[in-house]
């Protein structure tokens, strides 16, 4: 009799096992395809304002989600360098896309927009107005990074293109994004700074001072393909290289690439 109860028991048991089984399985499966797709994106710390947007457009449409980092574009290049692997890589200037390449790093890249440098000062100063104010030892003057992001290495070009020495001006501070930089002037911890002029423009709280165009010098924005990358990322640079994509960098300040 102990027996039969025991076979009885192990017979109730296993056909709870059948009914369950398919159930978790069903169920598990069901929650994988749920699961959502992500995207890691390098991006020049300048450029924060239309790729967040353009991450919550992709996120409703693909329901891909776009994981950024934002950080000056030599830093992002060298974290690259170094075996850091993003899906796409969006520097402030197409110098890093030229060198990744090179490296085997990139498979392509096609520029989206421009990057214009302009003079900053806080919005009631008015003691820097043009690029010889730079050079007065009593203004004093942030400025990016040559190594670490890109307004560093275009700010170089438009001094020595208008015959300013960086040593002979009272330099406060290096900043290694463009944001630093402007949040340093918005404090009034700066009288001047050299920036790109969609965060100029995004700020709202400095004065815009236009560089000369014979000492002034744009970045291309390129949108860099990496060698290796998830599928995904062709939705993502589909979507920011056509219409829509370019019409929200227009929003924000950027001349486009027709």
């Amino acid at each position: 009799m102990e027996v039969l109860r025991c076979l009885k028991k192990y017979k109730i048991l296993l056909m709870t096992l059948l009914v369950l089984l398919p159930a978790y399985f069903i169920s598990s499966t069901v929650f994988a395809g749920k699961e959502s797709k992500e995207l890691l994106v390098f991006a020049g710390a300048g450029m924060r304002a239309p790729l967040s947007e353009i991450g919550e457009k992709i996120e409703k449409i693909y329901g891909i989600r776009v994981i950024y980092d934002f950080e000056g574009t030599g830093r992002l290049g060298n974290k690259i360098l170094a075996g850091q692997s993003p899906d796409v890589f969006i520097p402030g200037s197409d110098k890093w896309a030229k060198i990744l390449k090179t490296k085997g790093c990139v498979q392509d890249y096609t520029p989206i927009a421009y990057h214009t440098p302009v003079i900053i000062t806080p919005e009631k100063n008015s003691k820097v107005n043009s690029l010889d104010d730079f050079a007065n030892s009593s203004n004093r003057v942030v400025l990016g990074d040559v190594k670490a992001c890109a307004i560093g290495g275009a700010s170089a070009i438009i001094f020595k293109k208008a015959g300013l020495k960086q040593s002979k001006m009272n330099i406060r501070a290096i900043g290694v994004s463009v944001k630093q930089l402007v949040l340093w002037v918005e404090g009034n911890n700066a009288d001047a700074a050299i920036v790109w002029k969609a965060d100029a423009v995004l700020s709202g709280q400095v004065r815009i001072i236009a560089i000369p165009g014979q000492y002034n010098v744009t970045s291309i924005i390129p949108v860099c393909q990496m060698v290796k990358h998830k599928k995904e990322a062709n939705k993502y640079i589909h979507y920011l290289l056509g219409v829509q994509g370019k019409l929200i960098f227009k929003k924000h300040g950027f001349d486009v690439v027709e």
